[in-house]
């Protein structure tokens, strides 16, 4: 099933939940509830040194941390989520950084401000299965590695 984004948008898209098990952009969700915590400060006390370590071979730059590889077996049993500020960005809201978006689920209708479209994530699988038989998602807003609000099997996503 495919999720479309509506309202007040130069360029209405369409989600489909299905297709992000493949999508590089998917990250493990319990991943992103641990990034506060792990988060690791790279240093460059001697850059000389560290440059030189680089290019031997002796170490990895610090963009090798960030590439995902995914197994068989992870994609088979994880739980992903997906951040919908791409999506978000493409369509371009009419009203900008003062646009309100509305997803409508199963509980009604919740509102949230597109400035916090970076907080906004998609649940898509849980322990490798997808989660409903019509391929809908929950949202999460996840803030400080936990989740403010959850958002149970959302059917609809509009721009106000």
């Amino acid at each position: 099933m495919i999720i479309q984004i509506l309202g007040n948008v130069r360029y209405q898209i369409t989600l489909d939940p299905s297709a992000w098990i493949f999508d590089d952009r998917k990250e493990e969700l319990e991943k992103v509830l641990a990034k506060e915590t792990d988060k690791e400060e790279i240093r460059f006390e001697d850059s000389k040194e560290w440059n030189r370590q680089i290019i031997e071979g002796s170490s990895k730059p610090p963009t090798l941390k960030s590439e995902k590889k995914f197994k068989k077996k992870d994609l088979l049993e994880g739980t992903f989520i997906i951040c919908l500020e791409p999506f978000f960005l493409y369509t371009e809201p009419e009203r900008g950084e003062d646009a309100m978006i509305t997803f409508t689920h199963d509980e009604g209708a919740s509102i949230i401000p597109y400035s916090d479209r970076r907080l906004i994530y998609a649940q898509f699988s849980h322990e490798g299965r997808r989660l409903y038989d019509d391929g809908m998602v929950d949202i999460l807003v996840i803030e400080n590695g936990e989740i403010k609000e959850k958002l149970v099997h959302v059917t609809g996503i509009k721009f106000d």
